[in-house]
């Protein structure tokens, strides 16, 4: 039972080995050899998961209350960081960085948070909450660690990973996506708005100060 398959997670951690979540087990496959090696999870089923070939290191949760992230290397599977949060129920996502040690969650109900760590240090460096918002893909950009993407059903949102001398914050910004018809709904300029047919004022635009006599 160990050998199964069971979900789509998967990713490579050398060249040559891909490793997945099973059970209580992350499976370790070598694609030449076809010989299979197991890391047990240390409390209960695997829940999250995340793998990365460049830094040859592995990070999944385990399902239990108030759950934990464990790191571990390949191939030496030897622990490297075990990472505490304010996770109640479930980790659903995790995603390493491309460079650096940085390593991103997202919690399930009922926090919806968004965490940046760096697992060397043992650190969360910040994080941020998004209620109810159930995100179902989180990746870093390649040449940037310090932008995350996340995506959920209905949208798109850039974070910005923000430093101030030793202090770390997490900046929004959402990504507007065309609609069915394939357009994208124009931007609203607040400073000077677009005049509409049922407005009565049909002089030049003029600044919202203006208007309000503000100037």
């Amino acid at each position: 039972w160990v050998q199964g398959f069971s979900r789509k997670n998967f990713g490579f951690i050398d060249n040559q080995t891909v490793c997945y979540p099973c059970g209580n087990y992350i499976l370790f496959l070598d694609i030449e050899t076809k010989k299979t090696t197991a890391l047990q999870c240390p409390a209960g089923q695997v829940g999250a998961f995340a793998a990365s070939g460049s830094g040859q290191v592995l990070a999944f949760s385990d399902r239990k209350l108030n759950p934990i992230i464990y790191v571990y290397t390949f191939p030496g599977l030897s622990k490297l960081a075990e990472l505490k949060g304010n996770a109640q129920l479930d980790y659903t996502l995790l995603e390493f960085s491309f460079t650096g040690p940085y390593l991103a969650s997202y919690s399930s109900i009922p926090e919806f948070v968004l965490s940046v760590w760096n697992w060397q240090e043992n650190i969360l460096l910040c994080s941020e909450s998004q209620p109810g918002v159930a995100v179902t893909s989180l990746s870093f950009n390649p040449m940037n660690w310090q932008q995350l993407c996340c995506v959920n059903e209905s949208s798109v949102t850039i974070w910005r990973i923000e430093r101030n001398n030793d202090e770390y914050h997490l900046k929004q910004n959402p990504v507007k996506l065309p609609d069915g018809q394939g357009s994208v709904s124009p931007h609203e300029d607040l400073f000077f708005p677009v005049s509409r047919n049922e407005d009565p004022y049909h002089g030049p635009d003029l600044p919202v100060s203006a208007i309000a006599g503000l100037v």
